[in-house]
């Protein structure tokens, strides 16, 4: 039939004025992703644990850290979809074109007549002349269109994902999960669209792309639902765990000489060697009151006075300067505290299975729970463990001059050569080993005075109530001051405890059934209420601590058969044992070389 040449130039019109809108809302975009791409790079591990405004490039504006996340990938996703919206319609328009131009017999007019299109990439591939629609060129195109278009939206939500992990706020992993899910869903949907009539990839090749185009799609859907996870999270804890692959893309160790994980991205946060002090002089100096910091990194780290209240820092690592920090009620399961703690507050903590080594003078342990925890040489002068839960625990050459043990739960603990010069309280020693208790020794040198000694510490504490405090907590250890306290640890006390064990065989097995019936149950007897249980910290734990060189004369032969047996009719049953839920495969082999070991 004849063609209109009016409705032709008509149609041409439309076209490259659609053309000219769309390639101005496509190069915008391209614009704003290298603009977010930007802005999620700059984003530190620094920047995310002191929840650092995102200064946003160019406009030089502060946005708050956890909005900026929960919003820009939702607004990524709007533009993609607009754009895609602003393409179907362009790609509508070239297809009627195209219908339109079967009526123009001769090719070479036909070739004339797209040569007065528009020179927007996408309009070209998808109705300009046959050499930008065909071979290297027309390739090239749908490169360009494929990369800005699919790749790029893609490449930046789950760049948004990885970067903001190591936070550990859960609804906004999700909301950035949903958006990769709809995103993918988007392209599929639209890109079906973007072809030219003579689309050079067809037959078996088209059903190759869209096969290889589905795994591409799998593998990101089970990176961002399923590896992209962090510490504590529903998917990490209730699905199979990819043990190696995870622990290359997101949980490697961290470089002691780098301070930087050796895995592609983190799921934790990792700052070691760094001061967070602004202002010493404030009463704290930064907040971190209920954040989700498990197994987070701050080894070296300047956090004196800072107030860790109410925070998740199941497994975590702190070494450095931590004089006056708050920990009250803080879960710290498995963590390790080392350095200076001086005039620290971790009442009420969870430290199940925790580590805490260094000087503690003047800290706060009341009602901490500490099941199976390692407490071996800390410097605790002064401290308070009134109803402390030590269960299990391990102080091996703990100084423990003028500590405070009222009701301190100590059953099945391990009390080597424990240094109690002046130490007070009602302790329950029931199933205990406490040989060689040391009731003399001072904690300062023979050349040194108490007054000394005393300064030296409090001189390491901010200046303030809280060095006030550690120097009061310190008092009952000046050799010239008040009357010592009536229920002091005298050698009387010891010998009364000693004396009321169980013994012979039945001593054994009695530490060894309350070891067992400690690490299976995983909690603390007052965490079981508040708190929740602390599996598996406590038989971790446990079983860290017999498994030391101090700890091997702690059972016998037939203890320590009596107490792994136990544990291990958890691994095929876990109700038998629920404390060794969530045991690794390492865990698992220390416990069979436990009746290995000589006592």
């Amino acid at each position: 039939m004849a063609i209109d040449a009016k409705d032709l130039g008509e149609l041409q019109k439309a076209l490259n004025e659609a053309a000219g809108k769309a390639s101005v809302l496509w190069t915008t975009f391209i614009i704003f992703q290298f603009y977010l791409a930007i802005a999620f790079g700059s984003v530190t591990h620094r920047d995310l644990f002191l929840e650092t405004p995102i200064k946003l490039p160019l406009l030089n504006v502060d946005l708050p850290l956890v909005g900026f996340f929960a919003v820009a990938s939702t607004v990524l996703l709007i533009f993609h979809f607009y754009v895609f919206l602003q393409l179907f319609g362009l790609a509508s328009k070239a297809k009627n074109y195209n219908t339109l131009l079967t009526n123009v017999p001769d090719e070479s007019d036909r070739q004339y007549i797209r040569q007065r299109l528009d020179v927007f990439p996408i309009l070209q591939f998808l109705a300009g002349p046959r050499d930008q629609r065909t071979g290297f060129v027309g390739f090239s195109l749908r490169l360009i269109a494929w990369i800005t278009l699919v790749a790029t939206p893609v490449l930046i939500l789950l760049q948004a994902q990885v970067t903001f992990l190591p936070y550990h706020r859960a609804w906004i992993v999700w909301l950035q999960r949903v958006t990769v899910l709809i995103d993918l869903a988007l392209i599929w949907y639209f890109w079906i669209h973007l072809r030219s009539v003579d689309d050079p990839i067809k037959g078996v090749w088209r059903k190759a792309w869209i096969y290889l185009g589905g795994a591409g799609t799998l593998c990101v859907v089970i990176f961002s639902t399923y590896l992209a996870t962090f510490p504590g999270e529903w998917m990490k804890t209730h699905l199979p765990e990819p043990s190696e692959l995870q622990a290359l893309l997101f949980e490697g160790n961290v470089d002691r000489m780098r301070g930087r994980p050796q895995s592609v991205f983190s799921n934790r946060l990792v700052l070691t060697n760094q001061s967070f002090i602004v202002d010493p002089e404030k009463l704290v100096t930064h907040s971190f009151r209920g954040r989700d910091l498990r197994l987070a990194v701050l080894n070296f780290s300047d956090l004196r006075k800072a107030d860790f209240s109410g925070a998740q820092l199941q497994g975590a690592r702190l070494s450095g300067e931590l004089q006056g920090a708050s920990f009250l009620g803080a879960q710290l399961q498995g963590a390790d505290l080392i350095g200076a703690l001086q005039g620290a507050s971790l009442t009420g903590a969870q430290l199940q299975g925790a580590r805490l080594s260094g000087e503690l003078q003047g800290a706060s342990l009341i009602r901490a729970q500490l099941q199976g925890a390692d407490l071996s040489g800390a410097q605790l002068q002064g401290a308070d463990l009134s109803e402390a839960q030590l269960q299990g625990a391990s102080l091996h050459r703990a100084e423990l001059q003028g500590a405070r043990l009222s009701g301190a739960q100590l059953q099945g603990a391990w009390l080597v050569n424990v240094l109690v010069w002046r130490a007070s309280g009602t302790p329950n020693l029931y199933l205990a080993d406490f040989p060689d208790i040391d009731i003399h020794q001072k904690p300062w040198k023979d050349d040194e005075t108490f007054g000394e000694w005393r300064d030296a510490i409090a001189n390491s504490v901010p200046a303030g109530p809280l060095r006030a405090r550690v120097i009061e907590q310190l008092a009952v250890l000046d050799p010239t001051g008040k009357k010592e306290s009536k229920d002091l640890l005298d050698q009387r006390y010891w010998e009364r405890a000693h004396s009321s064990q169980p013994q012979g065989e039945e001593f054994w097995g009695k530490r060894a059934m309350f070891l067992a019936d400690l690490a299976c149950s995983g909690r603390g007897r007052l965490a079981d209420l508040w708190w929740g249980d602390s599996t598996p910290y406590v038989a971790r734990g446990v079983l860290q601590n017999l498994q030391s060189r101090e700890f091997k004369e702690f059972l016998d032969a037939g203890a320590r058969k009596l107490f792994t047996d136990r544990l291990l009719e958890g691994k095929s049953d876990s109700t038998a044992c629920p404390g060794v839920r969530g045991f690794t495969d390492t865990d698992w082999a220390d416990l069979s070389k436990l009746t290995l070991t000589s006592p």
